[in-house]
């Protein structure tokens, strides 16, 4: 267990430096070429599928040389359920990224992000609620009211960033993409059907990059 608590907070450490680092670095780019938010998305995703593949190549390696059956626990899956979970992810994903790397070009780093990551939470958690059925409770509403009222706050009380409205709503579908993929990996890992998560990446990647 130490060592899966361990694993999972690295994974979570490298996600966040991912994350945290997209925004500065599509702004970087928009500024020292003629790329676009649609191009920008389109090499990030070929990139990180082309990481993804040697990722998959290395696992099989490994698994057939540990005589680890590791993709029959995929293969359980029903079919209709697997390919559902794949074109959801990968559209979800492509609209996330897309419209945040919109959100960015259109309104500025700071107010792009802001957006994205104050909407997202709370998307999730009344998207939660609306389908799934969990409870808020008053730590819940309290924390979406806090978040709804930073928000607020940090767009329109921020000096350093100019919040146009196109750009604000990019940030939010933006983060409606990310709240639709949490709640359905949430939702279809309720039974332990999540699936594979680094075979569901790779095609996820691979529908955004088309």
């Amino acid at each position: 267990m130490p060592l899966a608590v361990g694993r999972s907070l690295f994974y979570l450490i490298f996600a966040g430096v991912a994350w945290g680092t997209a925004g500065a670095a599509a702004s970087l780019v928009f500024r020292a070429s003629d790329l676009g938010p649609l191009a920008l998305s389109f090499w990030r995703c070929t990139g990180g599928l082309v990481l993804l593949l040697g990722a998959l190549a290395w696992r099989g390696r490994r698994n057939r040389r540990a005589s680890v059956g590791g993709a029959a626990r995929g293969s359980a899956e029903p079919r209709r359920r697997r390919v559902l979970r794949i074109l959801a992810t990968g559209i979800g994903l492509t609209l996330f990224q897309s419209a945040y790397f919109a959100a960015v070009q259109a309104t500025g780093l700071a107010v792009g992000t802001v957006v994205t990551l104050g909407a997202g939470p709370v998307l999730i958690a009344v998207g939660a609620r609306l389908t799934m059925g969990e409870r808020l409770g008053r730590g819940g509403v309290i924390a979406i009211t806090g978040a709804l009222a930073g928000l607020v706050v940090l767009v329109l009380g921020g000096e350093g960033g100019t919040v146009r409205p196109l750009g604000v709503a990019l940030a939010l579908l933006s983060a409606a993409g990310y709240a639709a993929i949490t709640l359905l990996t949430r939702w279809l890992g309720r039974d332990g059907g999540g699936g594979d998560a680094l075979s569901t990446t790779a095609w996820a990647f691979a529908i955004g990059s088309v």
